[in-house]
């Protein structure tokens, strides 16, 4: 769970630049990536135990990111801790805030590939 305060504090402090309100290009981001992230586990899990549970994954891309979304923004605003990510600033990576980018947009084809070899085998 430290990577996703990790990816809020990098995409919080790079949308307060260009937004009034940054926290919502940053949940967003966050849902997208926990949602492929999901798939990406339930898919291994299946794969490892050998389950053959016909689930539909374009019910979970449209009905998880909308969840995670509140449950981040529970979790970042209600409760706090987003203040508390932000004034802490051990979750810099400096020039390695790349490799966020990296984990963020490998995470989509990383769940496509897991659910093709899930569907395949």
């Amino acid at each position: 769970m430290r990577i996703y305060k990790y990816i809020y504090y990098f995409f919080y402090i790079k949308s307060s630049k260009k937004n009034a309100v940054p926290e919502i290009p940053v949940y967003t981001m966050l849902s997208f990536i926990q949602t492929s992230n999901l798939i990406t586990i339930t898919n291994i899990i299946m794969l490892i135990t050998r389950l053959n549970i016909n689930y539909d994954v374009r019910k979970i891309a449209l009905v998880a990111p909308i969840l995670l979304y509140f449950l981040n923004y529970y979790f970042f605003t209600k409760k706090g801790n987003g203040g508390i990510i932000i004034k802490d600033e051990t979750y810099s990576l400096g020039k390695y805030s790349f490799l966020l980018d990296v984990f963020g947009f490998g995470s989509f084809p990383l769940a496509v590939l897991t659910y093709y070899f899930y569907r395949e085998f």
